[in-house]
């Protein structure tokens, strides 16, 4: 399958669904949308949480210069929760579950003209899809609000290839297994094989014969030695394209190209191994949701997410939790090394038989959809915190290592002496609820969460946010103490000879249901706010970074006197740095210089803990300085104002150009800041934003500043796109300021796609 169109523009919704929609559009209650699209577009916070759950509409027109003499192929990559797909008025098929990709033959109900291709989505939480049937602490939203593709194929294609392989000795043995589609009679074919390097230069080729039966059914190819190769690991994340081209007597039938790495997984109760080499997981759990519009951010938007993961907060593994996310993620995982601990949808609820059918069915989807990209390292096949059910596991796990017997299983528990049917033991460990610096117990050891004698590979898989959700806005003592939480639970992580690692819960904020979260439908768990931007605590990972390659040095104060319980002055205080040290300048005294803590031993750069107070509260306030030095030399110097007033509103966009033919976004960040580059974190204020060009802001165009921080992310208006280069503005002002106003420039490129 290539060259598909992305099937994106120019759809009617409608709220509500009509059985006439099936065959005709109502002009006057349509909505013209493209995707990806929300049902609807919720505030920031206090919505109710069923204002998503509605039965609704998506409407196109398929418009064929004759009847069709190619199969015509849909594919949805992801539809909450549950939709049926009709054309020209005739059922084509149904799909349950919101989180996996699905595919349709629409050939058959298309005929030359205009066809009408609708789609009946219930966003409601039925219960007999995971993962609902009971409480769940997030938002499920609902829509088209991933990509659809049109392809157009022969009367025999290749739905997917699996690249699997062996890899022995340093070297690599393909097999590749090619899932097919055949409506004619079965036939034998020649399938050539490509093997291309990043530069995609020809490094292996290949070719044999298979048999290619009539219907649904799979090719496995015989094994082919092609020898060392570089493989694909965290730090170096080679990878190659297997491209497999399809022959019969009269020609090719079809061309399908996939991307992988080559790379060994071994979980041991030492740990995880890649390639042999040990690796300390040291991650966060991700929500795929974003303000405003939900789930429905595009390509850009999940790119940048991994990127933030890897490139930003400095984790090595990502947990998608409590579902299967975009391919547009996992994609940009495989390529900056960001390991991802793959999980099917679910929370704390197992229903019945139609629930259990569903969730195996989301086993398989997961896995033969994610199957090539070598950033994945583990199957998550339980339903996330349920408890035991034995043979709905078993079934589970053999389903899992019959479709891939190169990765390990797993499920995510909270409850200790759980059966262990899988590979490796996960658990959620909120011992360390208090955040108690005194505090002697940070988690459960392997002995007691699994309750068995005998080691086996183990892991912590959330930790923290749940058990201290932090604000952004919240005193610097709190946010300290967050921030400290993770240190601490970090450092026995590293420390831990009998645990894998630890993945936090979680990395950014998120809306949630009334059952959970701050009564605002917020849980604010991250270590980032739902806009990304971060808190104290994203330092603590974000400090473990080589200095070689960047020196990171932030304390977690803004230096006020008075913001702290107790009626502390200025301390206690961390900075969250690779340095090898730190002096600080605080009441006009002479500098004072701080060690990293030996009680975070464990890290590779523990924090620093300044704890006296260095002045009294009588002493006269003046200007603070806190530099940072490495191998012997100033390399980072933080600078606090005894009179902080607000000087200047910095203004920065994740990217300056964007794709203009279909819907493209990327985020503004606003910055409120003094003289000195301090963060006013407490500042009230209030940004307009305007737009100029083909672009529109997502969500209100009046906003509060938070923390600090204002920010927001910009959409383009493919209907109005040129089809060249063009210009576009953003706009910022603060209200009721002397700030003058900032322009963010913004160019909108074509994207060489095939849209429609």
């Amino acid at each position: 399958m290539e060259h598909p169109v992305l099937w994106n523009l120019n759809w009617n919704f409608y709220d509500h669904f009509e059985e006439n929609y099936k065959t005709e559009d109502d002009e006057g209650k349509a909505v013209r949308v493209n995707l990806p699209h929300t049902v609807k577009e919720l505030p920031l916070s206090y919505f109710s949480h069923n204002e998503t759950a509605m039965i609704s509409t998506y409407a196109k027109e398929l418009t064929l210069s004759e009847e069709p003499k190619e199969r015509l192929i849909l594919v949805f990559d992801g539809v909450m929760a549950c939709f049926e797909l009709y054309v020209n008025g005739r059922l084509v098929g149904e799909h349950k579950g919101g989180y996996s990709r699905s595919m349709f033959d629409i050939t058959d109900q298309c005929q030359a003209g205009k066809n009408r291709v609708v789609l009946k989505v219930d966003s409601r939480e039925r219960e007999d899809i995971p993962p609902f049937g009971y409480a769940i602490d997030y938002m499920t939203y609902g829509g088209i609000y991933r990509d659809v593709w049109l392809y157009r194929c022969g009367e025999s294609f290749i739905s997917q290839v699996l690249a699997r392989y062996d890899l022995k000795d340093g070297k690599v043995t393909l097999r590749p297994e090619l899932l097919t589609d055949n409506r004619g009679q079965a036939y034998e074919g020649t399938v050539q094989i490509s093997l291309l390097d990043v530069e995609g230069k020809l490094v292996h080729s290949y070719e044999q014969k298979v048999q290619v039966g009539s219907g649904k059914g799979s090719c496995v190819t015989l094994p082919e030695p092609v020898g060392e190769l570089k493989l694909w690991n965290p730090k170096e994340p080679y990878l190659y394209t297997v491209e497999v081209r399809l022959e019969k007597e009269n020609g090719t039938v079809d061309v399908h190209r996939v991307r992988t790495g080559f790379r060994t997984v071994d979980f041991r109760p030492e740990g995880l191994f890649i390639n042999g080499n040990q690796i300390k997981i040291m991650g966060l759990n991700r929500h795929q949701s974003f303000p405003y519009m939900g789930y429905a951010m595009g390509k850009r938007a999940q790119e940048k997410d991994a990127e933030l993961l890897k490139e930003f907060l400095n984790v090595n593994t990502v947990r998608t939790s409590h579902y299967m996310q975009s391919e547009y993620f996992l994609d940009k995982c495989d390529e900056v090394g960001l390991l991802v601990f793959s999980e099917i949808p679910g929370w704390g609820f197992i229903g019945g038989d139609g629930f259990k059918q569903v969730m195996l069915e989301d086993v398989e989807s997961m896995i033969l959809t994610q199957y090539n990209h070598p950033a994945v390292f583990i199957w998550s096949i339980r339903i996330n915190e349920s408890l035991d059910d034995d043979e709905l596991y078993e079934k589970a796990n053999a389903l899992a290592h019959g479709l891939d017997a190169s990765r390990p299983t797993t499920g995510v528990r909270y409850i200790s002496n759980s059966h262990l049917l899988e590979d490796v033991y996960a658990l959620n460990d909120f011992t360390y609820s208090d955040c108690d610096l005194d505090a002697t117990k940070l988690f459960r050891g392997r002995s007691e969460a699994t309750g068995l004698l005998e080691p086996v590979p183990f892991m912590i898989t959330e930790f923290s946010g749940t058990a201290f959700p932090t604000k952004a806005w919240d005193s610097a003592d709190k946010r300290t103490t967050h921030a400290r939480a993770y240190a601490r639970v970090l450092n026995q992580s590293c420390l831990s000879k009998e645990m894998a690692g630890i993945i936090g819960w979680c990395a950014f904020d998120y809306n949630t249901h009334g059952d959970y979260g701050s009564g605002d439908k917020i849980c604010y768990h991250g270590v980032m706010d739902m806009f990304r931007i971060p808190k104290y605590a994203a330092y603590v990972f974000r400090s473990q970074k080589d200095p070689d390659e960047e020196i990171v040095m932030e304390p977690t104060t803004e230096f006020s006197r008075g913001d702290n319980k107790g009626n502390r002055l200025v301390s206690p205080f961390m900075v969250l740095t690779n340095c090898d040290y730190i002096e600080v300048e605080m009441y006009g005294k002479a500098p004072v210089r701080y060690y990293p803590d030996s009680r975070y031993i464990g890290l590779a750069h523990p924090p620093i803990e300044i704890e006296e107070e260095i002045g009294v509260w009588q002493d006269l306030w003046q200007d603070g300085k806190i530099t940072g030095y490495y191998k012997g030399k100033p390399v980072a110097v933080k600078r606090f104002l005894r009179d902080s007033c607000l000087a200047d509103l910095e203004v920065t966009a994740d990217d300056q150009s964007l794709y203009g033919d279909y819907v493209d976004a990327t985020r503004i960040v606003c910055r409120m800041r003094d003289e000195a580059g301090t963060t006013l974190v407490y500042f009230k204020g209030v940004l307009q934003i305007k737009t100029e060009g083909n672009i529109e802001v997502i969500g209100p165009d009046i906003l509060p500043v938070s923390g600090g921080y204002g920010a927001f992310w910009i959409k383009t208006r493919p209907g109005a796109f040129s089809g060249s280069s063009e210009p576009a503005k953003v706009l910022v002002r603060l209200l009721n300021t002397g700030v003058e106003e900032k322009a963010i420039e913004i160019r909108l490129e074509k994207s060489g796609m095939d849209v429609g």
